[in-house]
């Protein structure tokens, strides 16, 4: 499993090197809408290790297709020169009747089907690229279908899931399915991403993803579970945190991520 770090901040750009340089991490994720007014030369130059690319504000799901048009011409020098290990996003709303949503919207994972089918293909043949498409921390009662949303989405669009397990876990505190519904989701899934979650300020019932911390004893026990299902060829595992951001407890964390995925000895090689 190769273990990495979103770079969020440019002003976290010396930590992120240094945790690179060290080994702390394989690669860096670059939540790349930050980055689009860098030169690309510059952004190469910035890291010797290999990048990764999630977007955030794409909105493809429902900007008009001029928009998005736009949006892909700015991305594509980027992925051409960078020749990222995997180009994620997240599949959610962000405005409602034509108004911003303070916190991004969750789809209806029955009736909105058709709609994400059709912008996922436009967007990956925008990018000439497979999308990795973002698991949410759900809050809705209909989300127990998401894992089979997430299924049935991969066999239809040829996108894969950047699989959140620290999302999972959230949504499983809010009530809705349990890890172990994910598992075709984590075996077909090469791209991974965990972080902390905490209690919502509007109400401590619910649990959302914060990134704000160090990871939680849960997650933690889901990751040591679902191992095998997760650690294959190729694989990549996004340590997040963009609040309290301070290297000793960065590193206290993606130590335990190295400490999970520690190489298993194999019969030939023990003693």
């Amino acid at each position: 499993m190769q273990i990495g770090f979103n770079f969020t901040l440019g002003e976290t750009t010396p930590m992120v090197q240094q945790l690179a340089r060290e080994g702390a991490i394989d690669y860096v994720e670059l939540l790349i809408d930050n980055f689009l007014h860098v030169p690309v030369a510059e952004m190469a130059a910035a890291f010797d290790v290999p990048v990764g690319f999630h977007i955030m504000f794409s909105r493809f799901i429902e900007v008009d297709d001029a928009t998005l048009d736009t949006f892909a011409a700015q991305l594509k020098p980027f992925i051409d020169t960078l020749q990222p290990l995997y180009v994620s996003d997240h599949i959610a709303y962000f405005t409602h009747q034509g108004r911003a949503l303070f916190h991004l919207g969750e789809i209806d994972y029955q009736a909105d089907f058709e709609r994400v089918r059709e912008r996922i293909l436009k967007w990956q043949a925008l990018l000439g690229c497979q999308m990795h498409v973002e698991n949410y921390p759900s809050i809705v009662d209909g989300s127990d279908d998401a894992p089979m949303f997430f299924e049935r989405l991969m066999a239809d669009t040829g996108c894969g899931t950047l699989f959140d397990l620290s999302n999972a876990v959230c949504a499983w505190r809010n009530g809705g399915p349990s890890l172990h519904a994910w598992r075709e989701v984590m075996k077909q899934a090469r791209h991974f991403h965990v972080s902390s979650y905490n209690t919502a300020f509007a109400d401590d019932r619910v649990t959302v993803d914060s990134h704000d911390g160090l990871m939680a004893a849960d997650t933690l026990a889901g990751l040591r579970a679902y191992r095998d299902l997760m650690d294959k060829p190729g694989a990549t595992l996004t340590y997040e945190r963009d609040e309290n951001i301070h290297y000793d407890s960065v590193l206290e964390d993606l130590l335990k991520l190295r400490e999970i995925y520690a190489e298993v000895p194999t019969c030939a090689s023990l003693p």
